[in-house]
């Protein structure tokens, strides 16, 4: 098991460094570039463009700007902002803490509802299943950020003592810091815990005619025993992965989620530099949320072993 786990992690450096080139040769390719955006309304000419450019070295290929930068990321140098010159780890690393809270609050309550509207559709049948499924339509058409505006706007209109847009740290009072994000992680867990419900339905009615448990139920086996210790536990394989790259997904989400209830997280940053074209912080923020993809799916890897005992890689 140790060994597949290293070779695993062993395999995420070509891949980073696949990420690290596209995302690389991406940003450049769009229109426009830190000196134009920089620039705003107002016209400057080419020569003091060409100088912006010069002093932030994007005069240069872009291989060489590729390199320059890869042989800094190599010393843990993540290079310095466009727009606040300064360095962007330090600023990355507290947004960074923010995106993973409210994506640790919105996978719980995403695992949560989707396991359970899964469990009670499988289990109970008839009208809850087709509420559970009807709902889980219902969800899926509608993106998180429609449902995210709408909690906005009702909430502004219904609650208005409700602080929508008043994000708390953590540091200054974390009860206040919880109650902030419930709302914005509540909008971005809605459409994963869709998926997660119905995969968990699925593999739930799949293992419930399966004949171990037929024989469980003829020996007269409690009907908690059989639900925990044979639907449960046998149906978690094909969920573990489902959730998994749900939740990995929770990061992409967060983009617009942040920028919708204004949390000073790492999807508000990736938004506001992709605007000002500041590539050294679009680099790094691709950089650590593929990173954190990639250990997610290690992780699952880990989870079927420990739930599947048929699973095994040694």
């Amino acid at each position: 098991m140790t060994r597949v786990v290293l070779v695993r992690l062993a395999w995420m450096l070509p891949i980073l460094l696949g990420v690290s080139v596209v995302a690389f040769v991406l940003m450049r390719a769009l229109p426009g570039d830190f000196a134009q955006a920089s620039a705003g309304t107002t016209e400057l000419s080419g020569d003091a463009l060409d100088t912006i450019r010069r002093g932030l070295g994007l005069d240069r290929p872009v291989w060489e700007q590729y390199l320059r930068w890869l042989g800094r990321l190599l010393t843990g140098d993540f290079g310095n902002s466009f727009v606040t010159h300064k360095p962007v780890l330090g600023e990355l690393l507290p947004r960074l803490a923010v995106t993973a809270e409210l994506t640790l609050i919105a996978g719980t309550m995403a695992m949560v509802m989707g396991a359970g509207s899964g469990l009670l559709s499988a289990r109970l049948r008839g009208r809850t299943d087709w509420v559970v499924r009807g709902l889980n339509g219902l969800m899926l058409a509608v993106p998180n950020f429609v449902v995210a505006t709408l909690i906005v706007l009702l909430a502004g209109l219904y609650f208005p003592e409700v602080g929508i847009f008043n994000y708390t740290p953590f540091f200054t009072d974390p009860l206040g810091n919880l109650t902030s994000l419930l709302l914005p992680a509540f909008a971005l867990a809605l459409a994963v815990s869709v998926t997660i419900s119905e995969n968990t339905r699925a593999a739930v009615l799949e293992v419930s005619s399966q004949d171990f448990v037929m024989v469980a139920r003829a020996k007269g086996l409690p009907a908690r025993t059989i639900l925990l210790q044979y639907l449960v536990r046998n149906a978690l394989t094909p969920v573990i992965t489902v959730t998994g790259l749900q939740l990995a997904s929770l990061l992409g989400g967060s983009i617009l989620i942040e920028t919708i209830f204004t949390i000073p997280g790492m999807g508000q940053y990736l938004f506001d530099s992709i605007s000002n074209r500041d590539y050294p912080v679009i680099q790094a923020i691709v950089l650590v949320a593929a990173t954190i993809v990639l250990l997610m799916n290690v992780l699952v890897d880990i989870a079927y072993a420990r739930v599947d005992a048929r699973v095994s890689y040694d």
